[in-house]
This record gives C-alpha cells, structure tokens and sequence, in this order.
C-alpha cells in the first residue's frame, strides 16, 4: 500500500535498492566520517578514540580517513561525542540530499528502513552540494561487498 500505483505488488521486478540492500544508516556513518575526514585524522588520545570508535566503528573511522581528499567539514572538532554527534547528522543529510534526486519509490525503498528524525528527511544545501561525490565513494566501497537482500 506504500508504494501506491508505483509498482505491482506482485512484481517480481524489486532488485537491489540504492544502497544495494545495505542499511542506510551505515552508509550515512560513512558519508559523515568522509564529512569530517579531517577531525578524524586530528582525534589520536586513546581515550577519545575509543569513545569515537564505540560511536561510529572502525569501519567508519577508516572509511573518512582513507577518502581525506573529499573531506568537506574545515573546523576540527576535537571532542569524540560531539564529532561523532555531527558525522551522524551531516551524513544522514548527505544520504537524504542524494536520495531526493533518486525515483519517489527508489527514495521510499531507503528512507523507511532509517528511523523517524534524521536529518535525511530535511538537509541543508550545503549537504545538497556534497552529496553525489560523496556517495559515489560510498556505493563503490558497498559494491565491492556481497549484494544483501535483507531490507
């Protein structure tokens, strides 16, 4: 009933999503490490990088450093919560800046596998901006991984 007269229900022509069936807010950690590349490189106390790494993961954590040339964030943030606070916003915006240019199903078939309140659902222009590089860095690192068909 989502999907209104977009698609048979019975079709069988779903496929992979846009994410390529991987969860959304993985992809929006990774956009956001990207974001904020250069306060990641900064983080090195032991301490703030375990609370950093508890937040966002180690697979972000590298993501945003490995992709430092497309880092958009110019002030460091220098406290783990509130970066990890910010990789979180600025990349579900990102995702949500980039699904708005995507098919009102394709975008439907994402956003409601993230949970109510992101700022997927209204982002800046400034996300608008860096959106598209950004995910194409991301969607070419999930396609290198096996297809899920989970969501």
């Amino acid at each position: 009933m989502l999907l209104g007269n977009e698609m048979d229900s019975d079709s069988s022509n779903w496929g992979n999503d846009l994410l390529l069936g991987h969860d959304p807010s993985r992809a929006a950690l990774l956009a956001g490490s990207i974001w904020h590349a250069r306060s990641l490189l900064k983080l090195v106390s032991k301490q703030h990088l375990a609370i950093l790494l508890g937040r966002i993961g180690a697979e972000a954590h590298a993501f945003g450093i490995r992709n430092l040339a497309s880092a958009v964030a110019i002030t460091a943030t220098a406290d783990p919560e509130q970066l990890s606070q910010k990789i979180e916003h600025d990349g579900h915006a990102c995702l949500g800046a980039w699904l708005d240019e995507a098919p009102a199903l394709d975008r439907a078939r994402v956003l409601l596998r993230l949970p109510m309140g992101t700022a997927a659902e209204n982002p800046a222009a400034e996300h608008r901006n860096a959106a598209r590089p950004l995910l194409s860095l991301i969607i070419a690192h999930l396609s290198r991984e096996a297809p899920r068909h989970d969501g």
